[in-house]
């Protein structure tokens, strides 16, 4: 299984909708960045509860880079389709408690760790998760950098959690994510692709759209 879900990352929630109704038409999943300018230097707009106005046809995941999940997903609560929420393992916050809100709301779990983050911060929480998603740039703002050394990152993790991931864990990346380097990604043992300025400021969605999806044949 690959699939490619389109990352917004929107200051305003007028450029959030301008993106989120050209995507609806060609994607089933939608990710929404949400951002507290501290976690990371950046700040995601403010009209959460104008979601729910645009009607949207797929299904949102929001990426929390916040350093109170639980004070986010709160402000969230209400907005129709979400399915997945994924928080940062390096929040402040402890993670059990996160995880125990999100299947609260009947939400499935993710959590990301940044490039830096070890492996073993992640350990204690994998029989709890849905998805891992490694970040393969420093978090906060689109078009930033990938970091190759990540993908070394995800091959060990893949060797030493075989048998989980045949069972229930899902493999996600999400940062510089572009047909140069999806294949490699996708061989590496990832399955799920957060894409965010390769869509987003594509002239044409559709075609950079296919674009990736050719790499992985």
């Amino acid at each position: 299984m690959s699939i490619i879900i389109p990352a917004i990352l929107a200051h305003k929630f007028s450029d959030l909708e301008k993106q989120a109704k050209k995507m609806e038409n060609i994607f089933d999943y939608i990710q929404i960045d949400v951002m507290d300018g501290e976690f990371v230097p950046n700040k995601s707009f403010e009209e959460i509860g104008k979601i729910n106005d645009l009607h949207l046809k797929c299904k949102l995941e929001l990426h929390l880079m916040v350093n109170d999940p639980i004070a986010e997903m709160e402000k969230w609560k209400d907005v129709k389709n979400i399915f997945r929420v994924i928080f940062h393992i390096e929040t402040p916050q402890d993670p059990q408690t996160v995880i125990n809100y999100i299947r609260g709301k009947c939400w499935q779990v993710g959590i990301a760790l940044n490039p830096d983050t070890s492996l073993s911060a992640v350990e204690p929480f994998l029989s709890l998760a849905d998805l891992i998603l490694f970040m393969t740039v420093y978090p906060g703002r689109q078009g930033a950098p990938f970091v190759p050394q990540v993908l070394e990152k995800i091959k060990d993790f893949v060797n030493q959690h075989t048998n989980q991931l045949t069972q229930q864990l899902l493999i996600a990346v999400d940062g510089g994510v572009n047909k140069e380097n999806i294949a490699a990604l996708k061989n590496a043992g990832v399955e799920i692709f957060s894409v965010g300025s390769a869509l987003t400021m594509a002239p044409n969605l559709r075609q950079a759209y296919n674009e990736l999806i050719k790499q992985f044949k």
